[in-house]
């Protein structure tokens, strides 16, 4: 079982590496190979490993198949939608999971946003809409978020939004289901009990597994410090509700005296009733994983039957991923498996410990295993951490020392407890809901104490090359045996992880890399010493930024928090809407501007030609605007030159044609190697002088996929090539990096989209 589990999860993550899809007959055939060998002893092996590929393909494709068709991306479309789950908020819209009804034009689920929205939408409920969506895509850019990777994982086909009108309007409940009811009653009852929104999210996430109300602020607090599991239905509720049942059910038929074996009818109420809870938390996998656990070890028991747990966690983990090989990809199957795996593990070792029968040393010992436990997951799950989040929460050990018992003793039950009686008995249901959110305050109460420290959360350069030993050796202390020599490699290998940061450019080079932040523009220039950042990407209506989902993840992932200069080429919101973001998240030495910059309270240095500096044997120069104050509109902008010897990268902002012609006049350019296209492309710009001009060998164009202005303009794109240009647009290509030396040009260009290349995400073109 353990070998054909390693065997299977070996071709399901295999098949995602796969850079192309293969065609449906061909996922066919590999599926039908696979049960072919695995009637064949020898060759059951290669069947299994065969097995997982070919069921991941075949899940991928069907996925892929589904999403919107080309015909009707960007069209508006007036359909009939189901609510499928409930409205994420934010400040200006409300996110929504929908299906359509009787509409072939529609993929089976889209997520659409609806910006200013004159009713909430609930669960269930029947609306019509008029919207415009697009396939799934989202920023590519390395170190940050995969998005289409999530959304791929989440069977999500289309994404988009509704469009402002009339039209708009509910047409009916629906018919949510009996679990969905239930769900959205408890949401209602916990909601109503607090006047906290952030205690009424977490009851709702614990008790019936839906996290939407859940704030990104919140969700940064538990990953900062290592409690975001408690946020998720896993083993320890799914035990508790089985227990629950198990005693409840031993109780009523002893007082009815029940002829026969009362124990089997309990176990067997202890796992319906734990079934049924994995279903109202909406089929997460850690819940999915302890389900199919207790159901193998009651069968187990009932038949008196012993079986290895590793053997069950084993075929817990086969069953999920045959019923959904995707899941795979999902942080949560990792860390849930792994994390029981460790646990087992850890059994084994503490089994020969004598126990004693003092109480007070039954406390010490049981203090003294929950803290091993702490440890022991700390460095056990360490590589994966690392691997999935970039960070390192070190104060995991001390919280979950504080949160696990009293999650294990107060929050989850009496959650439990008010779930299940709530509806029919009001006045206990309401005092357990009670108890449960006055023992939520007090978590958060010693979480925000404790994230507030400095360096609370130590944030890991991106894992790669050398670096990967150093991700896996932490868990040598979690796996050897006590006593075994090199145990201490673990904690030097933990240092050696947080120090480590990517090898920067030489002295003479640089590297720059053209984010991929949609509709804007945001450029990382790096020298040996220095680091400069040109622009900030867009703000949201709903009051978040691009800075936040990819600046900041970037530089995070390169372990950059000091920006020696920060340029805003321009006040426009494409270019400007990250700055607060990167003033709160870096050290900020410099902030130069193109014109006044609304809402930004720190000194502000405008650009002026002339301006130059040397750093590492690169040179700046700013060539743009002139005059002595901030001026107002595109032609404000910030043109900035950086060279090293003989070889230039030009970042031009959104300057049209009226300043190209006025920085011609001024100055002698001459050829670039790289240049950003000024203005995302804009007929406004790139006239045919600064074009010849210039006559860049890389010319980059920083738009939005799909983008309503129709960014970069065919004309202009022609220009560009017509000069000898090649054209790369971050909408199709992602982020563009390259390096610049003084002694060879442009080296080692690389395309994030060609680089990540996987069957579900667009490549680059």
């Amino acid at each position: 079982m353990i070998r054909a589990c390693l065997l299977l999860l070996a071709g399901g993550y295999a098949a995602q590496l796969s850079r192309l899809l293969p065609d449906s007959d061909l996922c066919s055939l590999l599926f039908v190979a696979s049960i072919v060998l695995l009637c064949l002893r020898r060759l059951r092996a290669a069947g299994w490993m065969l097995l997982g590929l070919a069921l991941f393909l075949q899940a991928g494709s069907a996925i892929v198949a589904d999403r919107l068709l080309p015909d009707y991306a960007g069209d508006s479309l007036l359909t009939r939608v189901r609510i499928l789950d409930f409205p994420r908020h934010t400040p200006q819209s409300v996110v929504l999971l929908v299906a359509p009804l009787a509409d072939r034009r529609l993929p089976p689920r889209s997520r659409i946003s609806w910006f200013q929205p004159s009713e909430v939408p609930a669960i269930g409920e029947i609306w019509q809409f008029e919207i415009r969506l697009k396939r799934p895509r989202s920023y590519s850019n390395p170190g940050v978020f995969d998005g289409e990777a999530w959304l791929f994982r989440e069977k999500i086909h289309a994404t988009g939004y509704v469009v402002e009108g009339k039209r708009n309007r509910k047409l009916g409940n629906g018919t949510p289901g009996f679990l969905n009811s239930l769900r959205a009653q408890f949401v209602a009852r916990a909601s109503a009990a607090t006047a906290s929104a952030d205690i009424a999210a977490v009851v709702v996430a614990i008790g019936v597994g839906a996290r939407h109300l859940i704030s990104r602020e919140q969700w940064s607090d538990y990953a900062r410090s290592g409690t975001s599991h408690l946020m998720a239905i896993s083993g320890l509720h799914v035990g508790l509700a089985a227990s629950f049942a198990y005693l409840l059910a031993r109780l009523l038929l002893g007082l009815l005296r029940v002829p026969g074996n009362l124990h089997a009818v309990a176990v067997a109420c202890g796992v319906v009733l734990a079934a049924a809870y994995t279903a109202v938390s909406g089929l997460g996998i850690p819940a999915q994983r302890a389900a199919l656990m207790l159901l193998v070890g009651a069968l187990a028991l009932l038949r008196r039957r012993h079986v290895q747990p590793v053997s069950v966690l084993a075929f817990a983990a086969m069953v999920v991923f045959v019923r959904d090989p995707v899941a795979a990809m999902a942080p949560g199957f990792s860390l849930s498996f792994s994390a029981v795996l460790l646990l087992i593990w850890l059994a084994r070792r503490e089994a020969g410990r004598p126990r004693s029968r003092r109480l007070a040393a039954r406390l010490a010992e049981g203090l003294r295993q929950l803290l091993v436990v702490q440890v022991f997951l700390f460095f056990g799950l360490m590589p994966l951490c690392a691997v999935l989040f970039q960070r390192v929460a070190w104060l995991a050990t001390p919280v979950n020392l504080v949160a696990v018992p009293l999650f294990s003793a107060i929050t989850v039950p009496f959650t439990l407890i008010a779930l299940c009686v709530g509806e029919w008995l009001e006045f206990p249901g309401d005092a357990a809901l009670r108890v449960a959110m006055t023992s939520i305050e007090w978590l958060h109460t010693l979480i925000r104490l404790l994230t507030h420290l400095p360096l609370a959360d130590l944030t890991l350069a991106a894992i790669s090359g050398w670096a990967w030993p150093l991700a896996v050796l932490p868990c040598a202390w979690a796996l050897l045996p006590k006593g075994w020599p090199g145990r201490w490699i673990a904690p030097l290998a933990l240092a050696a992880l947080i120090l480590h940061a990517p090898r920067p450019p030489a002295y003479g080079c640089l590297d720059a890399h053209v984010l991929d932040v949609g509709q804007g523009l945001s450029v990382v220039v790096e020298t040996n010493r220095g680091t400069l950042v040109f622009d900030t990407g867009a703000r949201f209506p709903s009051g978040g930024s691009v800075a936040e989902q990819v600046v900041v993840p970037f530089l995070a992932a390169k372990r950059i928090r000091r920006i020696d200069w920060l340029v805003v080429s321009h006040d426009d919101i494409d270019h400007s809407g990250g700055v607060q973001t990167l003033l709160d998240y870096a050290n900020v030495d410099a902030l130069l501007a193109g014109e006044r910059l609304r809402g930004i309270r720190r000194e502000v240095l405008p650009c002026r030609a002339g301006q130059h500096w040397v750093v590492d044997g690169v040179r700046f120069r700013m060539l743009h605007p002139t005059g002595a104050g901030l001026q107002d509109g595109n032609d404000a902008s910030c043109v900035l030159l950086v060279s090293t010897g003989a070889h230039a990268l030009l970042l031009t902002g959104d300057i049209e044609v009226e300043a190209e012609r006025a920085i011609l006049t001024r100055e002698v350019l001459g050829t670039m190697d790289a240049l950003v296209v000024p203005h995302h492309g804009s007929l406004t710009s790139s006239s045919v002088p600064f074009v010849e001009t210039t006559s860049p060998r890389l010319a980059i164009v920083s738009a939005g996929f799909a983008n309503r202005w129709g960014f970069p303009k065919a004309r202009v794109v022609e220009r560009w090539r017509a000069a000898g240009a090649e054209v790369l647009n971050t909408a199709t290509s992602g982020a563009v990096s390259l390096r610049l030396c003084a002694s060879g040009g442009v080296q080692g260009l690389r395309l994030d989209r060609d680089e990540r290349r996987r069957f579900w995400r667009e490549g680059a073109r």
